[in-house]
């Protein structure tokens, strides 16, 4: 009775709580993501921690000691707003961690925890503004809720074991829980250790209704911090994890290197807290690759479109530590979770662009930011609305009088216009015609679309296109972006040649 209670109780937060938008198709998961705009890197990566974080109608990309303020419009779903060089940062550690609340940005390296204002900083705002620097506090995991900061250096990057029963690990840890209700002098209220426990060490911390949820080699548990100096156990799972994944109340995702438990949170404490709720694993991506898959330590939940958004990196043998992410791997919960296939059908697996680590995903309306290690701030357009692609990335052989550009996109609605920009300027509609292209996995309908500009007389250097859809119901966003590289007039074509006549 109590087993089937349970179940009920689940099922009903579930349907309640993840209520899905009309357009969510039952039996298959929805188009691929696809590349649709970057932001070359301004500064090394190695410079400083990284993040990007959603603060009202921006967005904050944290990169190479660069903050970069993003806006959406129709034209560039990644127009840059302003972007900062955060000369007084000292942070040089990658792995450092990194929290935002409030307008305010947390950062923890080799240097200590340092305090950022970004709350002023926009379009003809102010730059970032040192708040404080703290000496001696060294954490590679944040996360924050209101006052309370909770802080770790977890296990998986300690230079001994932390796995073990009660008195056999080498090693353990401890999670930090700072009030920063007064961001000039953060206090360290209290800690919570894992010294002589099961729980061997922490890996992970998070915030789900105001709870603290740390996950360790030898299970994950909840603590009330209504009173941060004194943490209350509250609820316990016997799933180990490396790494968390939240949407900060419903939803908690437990991870380690080839499987993902999802799990509803339910506030009542005890057993109930912890409810499983969906097991995913790895992409079959393994064929043709030495390196080992595994899913990247980061994710994003798509509240909107109902969807957990992973990706997949191949493993360095010699770190243990991600050598380049391969995908993204896309989990539907808006698809009956039925196996037998592959890929599955409430799976969506999407190839990234760039052989690098990519890092801190984040889902913004149709959105998904990452952070990249050589090419800077990639956005890609997420499944479920418009997508597409520009089939036209060189000058190299075009012929004078007038290029063919052409590209294909697909929405959940028809399509029924796109127009191209070149640096914001319009190059004029696309003609939508041709046969539906199969060779593009979807399962909504792929047009093509061509446009015929003269682009004889563009400037020398690289020039961005733009391609940006309307559907029927006459909204309009960016599904494609391209840089172009032009040499100048008089070299971005050749004259088409003439056949011989006869005589």
């Amino acid at each position: 009775m109590r087993v089937l209670s349970r179940i009920a109780l689940v099922v009903l937060v579930v349907a309640a709580l993840l209520a899905m938008p009309a357009f969510a198709d039952q039996y298959q998961a929805t188009c691929p993501l696809t590349l649709v705009a970057a932001n070359a890197a301004p500064t090394p990566f190695y410079q400083s921690p990284h993040g990007v974080f959603r603060f009202g109608t921006q967005v904050f990309a944290l990169r190479g000691q660069t903050l970069t303020t993003y806006t959406v419009t129709d034209l560039g779903d990644m127009q840059i707003a302003r972007e900062d060089f955060i000369g007084v940062l000292a942070a040089r550690e990658t792995k450092g961690g990194v929290a935002f609340n409030a307008g305010f940005l947390y950062i923890s390296s080799e240097a200590g925890l340092e305090i950022y204002d970004l709350r002023n900083v926009r379009a003809g705002g102010t730059a970032p503004i040192l708040v404080s620097r703290t000496s001696g506090l060294r954490y590679h995991r944040l996360a924050i809720s209101g006052n309370t900061l909770a802080a770790l250096y977890p296990a998986t990057d300690l230079p001994c074991s932390a796995i073990g029963p009660t008195g056999l690990q080498s090693c353990f840890n401890q999670i930090d829980i700072f009030n920063v209700a007064n961001p000039l002098a953060p206090v360290r209220v209290s800690s919570i250790s894992t010294y002589l426990s099961p729980l061997g060490g922490f890996n992970d911390v998070a915030f789900n209704f105001g709870f603290l949820v740390g996950t360790a080699n030898g299970g994950t548990v909840a603590y009330d911090v209504t009173n941060p100096a004194a943490p209350a156990f509250f609820g316990g799972s016997q799933t180990p994890g490396k790494f968390l994944i939240s949407n900060g109340s419903n939803l908690l995702a437990i991870g380690n290197d080839n499987v993902i438990i999802t799990n509803v949170i339910m506030p009542t404490g005890g057993a109930l807290f912890f409810n499983p709720f969906t097991y995913h694993t790895t992409a079959n991506l393994q064929v043709e690759r030495s390196n080992p898959i595994i899913f990247h330590p980061q994710g994003t939940f798509d509240q909107a479109n109902g969807r957990l958004i992973t990706m997949i990196d191949e493993l360095d043998y010699q770190t243990l530590q991600p050598a380049r992410t391969i995908a993204f791997d896309v989990f539907d919960y808006a698809t009956a979770m039925l196996e037998g296939r592959d890929p599955r059908q409430y799976e969506q697996v999407s190839y990234t662009m760039g052989d690098e680590v990519k890092w801190n995903p984040l889902s913004v309306g149709s959105l998904v930011y990452v952070v990249g290690e050589t090419t800077g701030t990639q956005t890609y357009g997420a499944c479920g609305m418009m997508t597409g692609n520009i089939e036209f990335d060189t000058i190299a052989g075009t012929v004078c009088g007038g290029a063919d550009i052409h590209g294909w996109v697909t929405g959940t609605l028809k399509i029924t216009n796109v127009e191209l920009f070149l640096d914001g300027g319009s190059l004029g509609s696309a003609a939508l015609s041709g046969p539906p292209r199969i060779d593009i996995p979807s399962t909504t309908p792929v047009s093509n679309w061509h446009v015929f500009a003269n682009l004889d007389t563009t400037t020398k250097g690289i020039h961005v296109l733009r391609a940006v859809g309307t559907d029927i119901n006459g909204s309009r966003r960016q599904f494609s972006s391209q840089s172009i590289l032009f040499p100048g007039p008089g070299s971005n074509c050749v004259a088409r040649r003439r056949a011989a006549g006869s005589h």
